[in-house]
């Protein structure tokens, strides 16, 4: 998992949608490789991405609910990995799998995955969106290396500056209309495009003069994420991700997002631990 929450790479849609199409080995192996990246690590949100491909070629029959994904080091941007999919249960409605990531027998990331068939509702409920929350038209855009595709907030880039302080929660509004319109292609994307904003949020309320004044930032990065997905959706339309941090301490920051579409339908959830630790004060 790559840290430095504001220096992501530029990543290319071409080269990601690519990155996504993994070469089969066999039943339940993969070969993948990373995006291109001026990081030497790799990108804890292309795992989830690929978590998500290699979890429902495996049970092809369902679609992944939700995502558990845990990062205990960095892998090598540079090299292939090796990617393993176990299921652990499989009956006629959920399905459960564990994703294993490795490059030369050293695994640098595991995701647990839990998949289903489609079901009608028993219950039916979902948070709701605020009257008079500005949409994609009314925001500028906010320029995120890390998304190929449309981003747009209230204030655009001056929204996440470094040097200004604001609360730890942001709306922002995306959209990708230039990638296949498929679900799982969906659900991918989701998983990768949501890890950008987790960091920043957290740093939001401490302008750059703060940060260095408590000895600077050494490190930065995504420990564990976990993705829900509720209801279908496509990123050919405009989905709002309400994001907020309501903890940060002991070294850590916690994160979540809520997934709206454009209707105010909740479509996913997105919890995340990360570890933020200070410099060595002079």
């Amino acid at each position: 998992m790559a840290g430095g929450t504001h220096l992501w790479p530029v990543v290319d849609l071409t080269d990601l949608l690519d990155v996504l199409d993994l070469v089969d080995l066999g039943p339940g192996r993969f070969r993948a490789r990373n995006v291109s990246s001026t990081l030497p690590t790799t990108l804890g949100s292309q795992t989830l991405a690929q978590a998500v491909i290699a979890a429902e070629r495996t049970v092809p029959h369902m679609a992944v609910q939700s995502l558990h994904g845990v990062f205990p080091r960095g892998g090598f941007a540079d090299r292939d990995v090796e990617v393993d999919v176990e299921i652990v249960q499989s009956g006629r409605a959920l399905a459960t799998v564990q994703v294993t990531f490795r490059q030369q027998e050293r695994e640098h990331a595991r995701v647990l995955a839990m998949l289903s068939v489609d079901e009608p509702d028993f219950l039916s409920h979902g948070a709701e969106l605020p009257a008079g929350l500005p949409g994609p038209e009314d925001c500028d855009e906010l320029p995120c290396a890390l998304l190929p595709w449309e981003v747009r907030t209230v204030g655009g880039a001056e929204a996440v500056a470094l040097d200004l302080a604001g609360p730890p929660s942001l709306d922002v509004w995306m959209r990708c209309d230039k990638a296949p319109d498929l679900p799982g292609v969906n659900r991918a994307l989701l998983a990768h495009g949501s890890e950008g904003f987790l960091g920043p949020v957290a740093m939001r309320p401490y302008p750059q003069a703060e940060i260095a004044r408590r000895g600077g930032r050494s490190a930065a990065a995504m420990l564990a994420q976990t993705i829900t997905f509720h209801r279908p959706f496509t990123l050919h339309d405009w989905l709002l991700l309400r994001c907020e941090s309501p903890f940060a301490g002991a070294g850590r920051m916690f994160t979540r997002i809520q997934i709206f579409t454009r209707a105010g339908e909740l479509v996913a959830s997105v919890d995340a631990h990360g570890l933020m630790r200070g410099g060595e004060r002079p």
